[in-house]
This record gives structure tokens, sequence and C-alpha cells, in this order.
């Protein structure tokens, strides 16, 4: 469940978004994801608006030199809201709640696919089409991820549930029932 500083701010901007422009969720979604990205590479932008010595003005000024001109205007007075509360230390928790909401509201099953080696083009689409039966029928989008150490097999992230197919896996299971047997 969502803490409520995430949930306040990111119900927020959603219902704005879904009021005034629904269609550009997905468009505001990605946007957000962006500037989260750049102030969480950024430690020095998030100390600096928590510094109670720098005034509100200057915390405004070098959002606006950052971010001013590149962003639609909801994103941009968002992140400056953010600024002027405070609060742009939570703008990470914040963008992934109002991810959640925009998938839900879209009708998007984000999931994260493990393998050992790049999966082809008709592997992800088979995985896709799978996963969306599975899912209720969602839109599925696939983050993939290489990690030779699960050896083969497959690994599926979905939120909480993780289906771990791998031969990884696969061993160790093994592995606790001989141990079993031979103790």
């Amino acid at each position: 469940m969502a803490g409520s500083v995430e949930k306040t701010y990111g119900d927020a901007l959603f219902e704005l978004i879904l009021e005034e422009r629904p269609a550009g969720l997905a468009d505001t979604k990605a946007e957000l994801d962006a500037v989260s990205s750049i102030v969480s590479a950024v430690p020095e932008l998030i100390k600096l608006a928590k510094t109670p010595t720098v005034g509100n003005e200057e915390k405004l000024g070098i959002v606006e030199a950052a971010f001013g001109g590149k962003l639609s205007d909801y994103v941009y007075n968002f992140v400056r809201v953010l600024t002027e509360a405070g609060r742009l230390d939570d703008l990470s928790r914040i963008a992934k709640y109002f991810g959640q909401r925009c998938n839900e509201y879209l009708g998007i099953a984000e999931i994260t696919v493990v393998t050992c080696e790049p999966l082809t083009e008709s592997a992800k689409n088979a995985l896709a089409a799978k996963m969306s039966g599975v899912l209720g029928g969602k839109k599925i989008v696939i983050t993939e991820e290489i990690d030779k150490s699960i050896i083969g097999g497959i690994v599926v992230k979905n939120g909480n549930t993780t289906l771990d197919g791998s031969v990884r896996a696969k061993l160790r299971a093994l592995r606790t029932d001989i141990g079993s047997v031979i103790c």
C-alpha cells in the first residue's frame, strides 16, 4: 500500500490529468519518470531542496534552470509544487505510484523478464500474449534483464509476484530434495 505522501500527490496529479488531458496520461507518466530519474541522479538537487537556509525563490530558480521549457506545464508545475512543499525527495515514490495508477487505468501490466540471453522478438510476443491472458487481457510491457547466473529458463516478475522457471531455481529445489533424502 502506498504511503500518504505519494498517494496524496500522486492522486492529485492523476485526477488533474484525467480531468483535463486524459489522452496525455501515458505522456505525463513518461515525463514524470524522466524527471524522477534526473532528480535521483543528482542527489545535490534534493539536498539543496531540503536546505532551510535556501529560500523558495532560489530553489524555484534552480528548478526553472533545470526544467523550464523542457516539460509540459502540468509536470513542470508539479515539480515546482513539490519543491515549494519540501517534497522533491519524494518524487521517485510519487512517480512510481502515479505510474501504477496510470497503468491500472490504461489496462497495462509492466513485467520484468530475466533470462540468461536476450529474448527473440517472437519469444517476447509469445510471452506477452501468454501473460496478457494470465493478467486478464491487459496490455503487457516487457522490461528485459539479462542475468547469466540463472543458467537458463526464465524469471517473470509482475509487481510482488515472481514466477521462477530458471535452471538455477530448479537446481536449488533438487539440492533441497536430495538433502532431505540423505539427511
